[in-house]
């Protein structure tokens, strides 16, 4: 027979150490309870920090009422609450705690801190709490108002459970969870969600934001574009609802957010009545997103049925339910007479096939005897067609219909042999162009001694730069179109040579000073390298230029196999853009280590099909569809155009000609109207817009000397922006985005490394030159003739635009063939 073992009373440490493995079960649990906590203290900003998936660290601070320093010494002991005081309480409780037992709980599973700072006290407190108990009295420390407690290593003293949570990732998971479902129902309380040590914000949504808004930032426009807002109330049960759902949206597991009496707590049976309504609407294997809010009399819900919280009970259950889901009923027939479906014209992620690409643009060998096909065969040559003859964009030219009619018929009736009379005096005359042309010179700077006379740095910025008399008349002089093609042939041609007489008297004024410089220094200590042409006379000129030509002639006769085979192994020398007569190369290690980059990333692959496009047309001012080989392509204009400009600041670097402005700006009011655009950020908390602008200033003025020297950006010691880069002719940034580049060279560029600062100060300026201004009537024209001839001619295009979108194949003409079996 066996004897009973006797009934012991157990400790107390036991005791509170297994309720607390009940209440706070995973790191879940605890920020559940803590956000609780904050929320009661009338919080409006909390912000949570995660190490390990919570069980590192777990740390929540918000801005609320805060926690007397009388009251420390007990705040972690069980059943301490100031929200309940007699049970009847229970019966109008309207706040989250009640027991009095989330503290306590954590600090004997945890390593618990606290540190508060109420109004009335001049500083924060701080102490630490182990078992319920605290460490030592609380110490005054520095603190902002309201309260932050830090969790850590979890689950120390419960090796078990430790290991049962050994998945960070997935505990992280959860946290957001519970995160992202307070962010929604609490919109007037900002919630902000992030690893520990990071700076980007898994979740982040503002104060005094709406729940459809916050349900766009947390869950994305997929689910926010067709939220339905339902509304349902019954006061003979005294209760309210508001259902927010999308009927259009189906996803693949049912999210469903359910608070009650503003506690976010789960419903088997509530969910399955929505699932039963759902069923009848959506399609199979699909399921919905729905959040439900319902208010409660207090007296009828019993909200301690569990030590986490997480589930209540309520009188009048099934009633309550059965007149929610019919309801939602007749409202989900309603929507069902028309349904929305969405189509995404430009997918997020679409990967270019480069194996494919590159036997799309590669034409056959010499040796490959196999048959063309009619599908495989390019017929438009785009040197004799343009999409302009059937008016698929807008042409510059203002003939009327009958001229352009005539003109074309005359071009038509004229005999062949007059074309290559023409061709060959073109010829002649861009040989005898080249003669004309001053002895070419390249100045080497050496790192180590980066400096070039003043009289030819400044003859640079200043003589050969373009002088805009007022930047307004150039945009409306753009927008008009031109009287004839003729006056606008004139007009260029005028151009041209009033910028190579510039340039021959700037190459007067350097080569003085740089002989002077290369006459008071031993050549074998000089640091400035001038590279001459051997001859001198017109004679020898012509004969070489026509050599030259000859060459060129022997080139272009190879097969196109041939130059396939051999073209494109290497990124090469891009092409210099700089409208300087002279060029100065730089040994800054930084700018060649970032050209080295550009190198690396190129690919091969893209910059022979960009070689070889043909210009179709534009969809809108960021994107444009063009042709390479038998492929249509989609093309990011925006990107492509961004990744040129910062090209072409890292190769034509310290080369750049001025665009002078007729009256200089004040950067610091320039700097306000930056402020004033909603891109920028400002609030409040930063500052004042007169200091920020002040700022803005003062740090541009500082590094004036640099960023003109380098990126012809010209700031006077007034503080006065007076000019800025060209980078590529005929190209001319948008006026309405200089504030924010202005802003932005402050607050975006890393002033402190020269490689960071060059590469930011590149980037930015890229951004700046690539927006396009669709109010000039003349802007496709600009986009096809001079930004996408340039990307053809030079852009080394990444390996990553083949796989973001950037570059994708819309079509093919195999493809074409297959469905209507004739182009």
């Amino acid at each position: 027979m066996s004897i009973p073992g006797k009934i012991r009373k157990l400790d107390e440490v036991v005791v509170n150490r297994i309720a607390a493995g009940e209440i706070i079960q995973r790191p879940a649990n605890a920020l559940k309870e803590l956000i609780e906590n904050s929320l009661d203290a009338g919080s409006t900003n909390i912000t949570v920090s995660v190490k390990e998936g919570g069980l590192k660290l777990l740390q929540i601070q918000d801005n609320g009422s805060g926690i007397n320093k009388e009251d420390m010494d007990i705040v972690c002991e069980r059943f301490t609450t100031s929200k309940l005081q007699s049970f009847d309480d229970l019966q109008k409780l309207t706040t989250f705690g009640f027991r009095g037992e989330a503290l306590a709980s954590i600090s004997h599973v945890a390593q618990l801190t606290i540190t508060t700072k109420t109004a009335k006290e001049k500083c924060a407190y701080k102490a630490g709490y182990i078992d319920g108990v605290i460490k030592g009295p609380p110490v005054p420390c520095a603190g902002n108002q309201g309260t932050t407690i830090t969790v850590e290593n979890l689950f120390y003293n419960i090796a078990t459970r430790r290991k049962a949570l050994s998945d960070s990732k997935e505990e992280y998971s959860r946290i957001q969870e519970v995160v992202s479902r307070y962010a929604i129902h609490y919109p007037n309380t900002g919630f902000t969600l992030k690893k520990h040590g990071e700076n980007r914000a898994t979740v982040r949504t503002p104060t005094s934001s709406t729940k459809k808004e916050n349900i766009k930032i947390i869950f994305g426009n997929d689910v926010a574009r067709d939220l339905m807002e339902i509304n349902v109330e019954e006061r003979s049960y005294r209760f309210k609802a508001i259902i927010i759902t999308s009927p259009n949206y189906a996803m693949k597991r049912f999210t469903f957010l359910l608070f009650i009496n503003n506690r976010l707590v789960e419903s088997t049976a509530i969910k399955k009545a929505f699932e039963s309504v759902y069923v009848t609407h959506l399609a199979k294997n699909s399921h919905p997103w729905c959040y439900l809010s319902l208010q409660i009399d207090p007296q009828n819900i019993d909200v301690n049925i569990h030590p986490t919280k997480h589930e209540v009970k309520f009188l009048h259950e099934g009633i309550i339910i059965g007149k929610i889901s019919t309801v939602l009923n007749e409202e989900y027939a309603k929507s069902n007479k028309t349904r929305t479906f969405y189509i995404d014209p430009e997918p997020k992620k679409r990967k270019l096939d480069l194996e494919k690409v590159e036997k799309e643009i590669l034409p056959p060998s010499q040796g490959d005897t196999k048959k063309l096909y009619p599908k495989n065969f390019v017929r438009v040559d785009h040197n004799s067609q343009k999409l302009e003859k059937f008016n698929f964009t807008s042409n510059t030219n203002n003939d009327s219909f009958e001229e352009t009619r005539a003109k074309k018929r005359k071009l038509q009736e004229e005999p062949v042999e007059k074309l290559k009379e023409k061709e060959l005096s073109l010829d002649k005359d861009e040989s005898d162009t080249t003669v004309k042309i001053a002895e070419q010179k390249t100045i080497l700077i050496d790192k180590d001694n980066e400096k070039l006379d003043e009289a030819a740095l400044n003859s640079n910025f200043v003589k050969n730069s373009l002088k805009v008399d007022n930047i307004d008349k150039i945009s409306e002089a753009a927008k008009k179109p031109d009287k004839s093609a003729k006056e606008t042939e004139i007009k260029e041609e005028s151009m041209k040579k009033l910028i190579i007489d510039n340039e021959n008297e700037i190459h007067k004024v350097i080569k003085e000073n740089v002989r002077n410089e290369i006459e008071t220094k031993n050549p074998r200590n000089s640091e400035i390298i001038v590279q001459k042409n051997n001859s001198d006379s017109p004679e020898e000129n012509i004969k070489s230029t026509k050599e030259a030509n000859k060459e060129s002639k022997n080139v272009e006769n190879k097969s196109q196999s041939q130059e396939d085979d051999e073209s494109f192994e290497s990124p090469g020398e891009f092409k210099s853009y700089s409208v300087n007569q002279f060029r100065v190369e730089t040994k800054l290690l930084s700018i060649l280590e970032l050209r080295q980059k550009v190198e690396q990333m190129y690919n091969p692959t893209l910059r022979k099909l960009l070689s070889k496009l043909v210009f179709v047309g534009c969809i809108n001012e960021t994107s444009a569809l063009i042709q390479s080989g038998v492929g249509l392509y989609f093309c990011d204009t925006k990107r492509l155009v961004e990744e040129l400009f910062y090209e072409i600041m890292l190769y034509d670097f310290a080369n750049f000609g001025v665009l002078k402005f007729s009256e200089p700006l004040l950067i610091k009011d320039v700097a306000m109207l930056g402020l004033e655009h909603e891109d920028a950020g400002w609030s409040e908390e930063i500052g004042e817009k007169t200091v920020l602008a002040e700022r803005v200033q003062e740090l541009l003025l500082e590094k004036a000397d640099m960023l003109r020297q380098y990126f012809s950006i010209n700031i006077d010691k007034k503080g006065q922006i007076r000019g800025l880069p060209i980078l590529l002719e005929n190209h001319f940034p948008n006026q309405g985005g200089l504030p924010m580049y202005l802003l932005r060279l402050a607050t975006e560029v890393n002033w402190s490394k020269e490689k960071a600062c060059f590469r930011d100060i590149c980037r930015e300026t890229a951004q700046y030159y690539s927006q396009i201004d669709i109010s000039e009537s003349n802007w496709k024209h600009k986009v096809e003739h001079i930004l996408y001839a340039a990307i053809k001619d030079s852009l080394l295009p990444p390996k990553f635009f083949a796989e973001n979108g950037t570059i994708y194949e819309v079509t093919t003409l195999p493809d074409l063939y297959r469905i209507f079996e004739r182009c």
